[in-house]
C-alpha cells in the first residue's frame, strides 16, 4: 500500500527554506530531513560518495592488451604517497542506511527539453544518454555489489530535472530503457514539488533500503 509517511512528517519549514537552493542541496536537506523524522539517525544522504573514485585506475587490464596500448603504471605514487593516477566515477549521491549498511547510489541530469515554447532540436543534449553507462555488467556489478541492494530492482537512482522531463521524444526513450525497471528513475518536473519527490522514494525505494 502506498505510503506518504516521509511526506507527512517532513519538517515543511526547513524545507521551504531549502527550495531557493541548487537542485542537488535541495534534494539532499528534503530527504535527509523527512527521513530523520521517521527513522531518526538511521539514514544519511550524503553528496559525491567516494566509493568508486578509482574503479577504473586499479582495474587490471591483461598483459597482452598492456603490451598493444600507451600504458602507464597506475601503482605509481606522488611525493607524498598519494596516487598518481587515479580514475573512476564520482556519483551525485548516497543515501545510506547506517543501520544495516545498504546503500542506494544515484545520479541527478539536468536536460533541456523540446515543449510547448520550444522546438524538437531543443532536447538535443546528452546528460540522459550519459546515464546509460550504469546499465553496463562491470558498474551494476560493483555498484550492487557496495550497496548491498536486492537484484529484483537496478542498484541505483537516476533523477532527472529540467525540461527534458516534459519531453515527449525524451521521455519515450528513456522509459524504452527502464522497462521493468521504473522505480529507478523519477522525472521531477516540479522541483518546488517536494512532497512528490518523497512520495517516490518511499513507495518505490526506501523498501529496498531497510
Amino acid at each position: 500500500m502506498a505510503s506518504s509517511e516521509l511526506r507527512k512528517r517532513a519538517n515543511w519549514q526547513t524545507i521551504s527554506g531549502a527550495l531557493a537552493l541548487a537542485t542537488e542541496e535541495l534534494f539532499k536537506i528534503s530527504l535527509q530531513n523527512a527521513l530523520d523524522s521517521v527513522y531518526p539517525n538511521q539514514f544519511l544522504v550524503e553528496r559525491h560518495p567516494k566509493e568508486f573514485k578509482d574503479i577504473y585506475s586499479t582495474f587490471p587490464l591483461s598483459k597482452e592488451t598492456r603490451e598493444k596500448i600507451y600504458d602507464v603504471d597506475v601503482t605509481a605514487k606522488k611525493a607524498n604517497g598519494k596516487p598518481k593516477y587515479k580514475w573512476g566515477i564520482s556519483m551525485d549521491f548516497a543515501i545510506r542506511n547506517l543501520a544495516n549498511g545498504k546503500v542506494l547510489f544515484g545520479e541527478i541530469k539536468r536536460q533541456d527539453g523540446w515543449v510547448e515554447t520550444t522546438n524538437m532540436h531543443a532536447g538535443r543534449g546528452n546528460a540522459h544518454e550519459r546515464s546509460c553507462k550504469y546499465f553496463t555488467p562491470g558498474l551494476i556489478n560493483i555498484i550492487r555489489k557496495t550497496g548491498g541492494i536486492s537484484d529484483e530492482i537496478l542498484p541505483f537512482w537516476i533523477v532527472i530535472v529540467g525540461d527534458i522531463t516534459r519531453d515527449p521524444r525524451r521521455n519515450r526513450e528513456i522509459a524504452y530503457w527502464f522497462q521493468g525497471y521504473e522505480k529507478n528513475y523519477y522525472m521531477w518536473r516540479d522541483t518546488e514539488d517536494v512532497g512528490d519527490m518523497l512520495d517516490f522514494f518511499e513507495n518505490n525505494l526506501l523498501p529496498y533500503l531497510l
